[in-house]
């Protein structure tokens, strides 16, 4: 096989992979953390969503048919399910704004720091498997490989904030807030690493594998939209009635996006 398309997948992982450290960058700038992070993460939902319904899972529908493409898809939803309720992990969602007073109220910043921490964990788990997402892409061509990156990336600048944001409130110190984010993001080349080891070791490279691939990613990513990025797009610790109207347009606006960068690449 030719090393090109792996190298190349790498390259597009780690890019992708530290693209969290842009959202950390936003410490430095933002001021309402969690409005811009609800209408950036409806956005990156929509991308998803958009990557997987209208790219990944046709693909695999024309070439290898509903049965192996809606079972690989399916596969991709559970096992992901499996991993989210067996890794212990935290994310910014599953914290209110009361939990984060209650901390400052009691003159302590333990908590907050430990909430941060967590998160970062948690992005750092799902990183792993969008590694592998950008690899496959790659492996299938260059033009998915960098359009899962795009799509990846854009869903990692808000999870970089989201992690420097509760990190950079109980420390005050931006430079930590930054680092941790950035450690996250290398989680992606890494899992990136692991699955061209994999797939050379044993043979994984046939078209047909990769449309199951393909399909099976389709259901990762539907999954982290769901379960991830809607739910933390939603939780904001300022009461605003248009709010899920916002998650919503930035839901429409990604996916529309994804469907005129396809467009423009076919």
């Amino acid at each position: 096989m030719d090393f090109n398309p792996v190298l190349f997948g790498l390259a597009l992982a780690t890019i992708a992979g530290l693209s969290t450290t842009i959202g950390a960058l936003g410490i430095y700038f933002i001021k309402q953390e969690s409005k811009f992070i609800s209408i950036a993460m409806g956005f990156s939902a929509g991308v998803m969503i958009g990557v997987s319904m209208l790219e990944l899972l046709p693909s695999s529908l024309i070439e290898i048919g509903l049965f192996k493409a809606g079972l690989a898809f399916i596969v991709g939803l559970i096992t992901f399910s499996i991993l989210d309720i067996l890794v212990p992990h935290d994310y910014m969602h599953e914290h209110s704004c009361d939990d984060e007073a209650s901390s400052l109220q009691n003159g302590t910043k333990i908590d907050l720091k430990r909430t941060g921490r967590l998160v970062a964990i948690g992005i750092a788990i799902h990183n792993l498997p969008e590694g592998f997402i950008t690899l496959s892409g790659s492996l299938h061509s260059n033009e998915l490989g960098i359009l899962l990156a795009v799509a990846i990336s854009f869903h990692n600048i808000p999870e970089g904030l989201s992690v420097a944001v509760p990190i950079y409130a109980s420390t005050n110190d931006k430079r930590q807030a930054f680092k941790i984010s950035f450690l996250s993001g290398l989680a992606e080349p890494l899992g990136a690493v692991i699955a061209t080891v994999v797939l050379l070791t044993f043979g994984l490279t046939t078209d047909e594998f990769i449309q199951i691939a393909l399909a099976f990613v389709a259901g990762i990513m539907l999954f982290i939209s769901l379960d991830e990025l809607l739910p933390s797009a939603r939780a904001t610790c300022k009461d605003n009635g248009n709010e899920s109207h916002i998650v919503t347009l930035g839901i429409i606006a990604g996916v529309s996006v994804i469907f005129m960068t396809l467009v423009a690449l076919s």
